[in-house]
């Protein structure tokens, strides 16, 4: 088995060395998010408000030496319940992910609050297992890589599946580190997926690609906290976007 994977890697980094093919393009994900998974047991009247799954649509933006994830706009989800005079509106923060490739620099601009935050550092180096198991997604071989994420406040087990024949270390969101592109993400077992649904191998328009600059600038830490605050805040509100206004 080690040889088998010795032979793998040192066949992956041969073809990168050889081809430049598959370095610029534009991939549209799907975003599904459960939301009734983390309802408590007793909020039948929750799960009946609102739908189970949540999807919205993004999209990676990638050269060889940049990357940026954004959110595709969509009109606002509005669902109104009868009897009880009650709206619900799912409404989604902006956000986008930049990464640059070569200087290993990160940007994010996060909205929280109606306000908009810029967070910079460096590209966190996420510590995969790359697996033997192997799946098919818009054309691509891709393989598996799984990642016990202990740093947040419960473990997440996040399942990636990254296509070596895309020759950039990037992928929806946050996540990278791995030697080809991520078209699909699965966190604890369809809590949250993001999947490709289709790829274009060609570059993007002239200054799409670039690091987000408005927002006023902190930490991933000090960010973290001011969310934590504020859900704590209004009783551990789930932080997705929804908000239920009485008429």
């Amino acid at each position: 088995m080690k040889l088998y994977m010795l032979l793998f890697w040192l066949s992956l980094g041969l073809s990168w060395g050889l081809s430049a093919q598959g370095t610029t393009g534009i991939i549209q994900f799907e975003e599904k998010m459960n939301m009734h998974r983390n309802l408590p047991e007793d909020a039948g009247d929750m799960r009946a408000m609102i739908p189970e799954f949540r999807i919205m649509k993004s999209e990676l933006l990638f050269s060889a030496t940049e990357s940026l994830y954004r959110n595709v706009e969509e009109e606002e989800e509005e669902d109104e319940m009868s009897g009880g005079g009650m709206v619900i509106r799912m409404q989604r923060p902006e956000a986008k992910f930049y990464r640059n490739l070569s200087t290993s620099q990160r940007v994010d601009q996060r909205e929280f609050m109606g306000k908009r935050y810029l967070i910079e550092g460096t590209i966190d180096q996420t510590p995969w297992k790359v697996g033997m198991e192997t799946r098919e997604i818009l054309g691509y071989n891709c393989m598996q890589a799984v990642w016990e994420d202990t740093t947040a406040d419960r473990k997440r087990t996040v399942v990636a599946w990254f296509a070596p024949d895309i020759q950039v270390s990037s992928g929806p969101v946050t996540y990278g580190a791995l030697p080809g592109m991520i078209l699909a993400v699965d966190i604890n077992s369809g809590e949250l997926q993001l999947t490709a649904k289709s790829i274009e191998l060609k570059a993007p328009k002239k200054g799409e690609l670039e690091a987000p600059s408005k927002g006023e600038k902190t930490t991933q830490e000090e960010f973290q906290k001011m969310m934590d605050d504020r859900i704590k805040a209004m009783g551990g509100s789930n932080g997705r976007g929804m908000r239920i206004i009485r008429n």
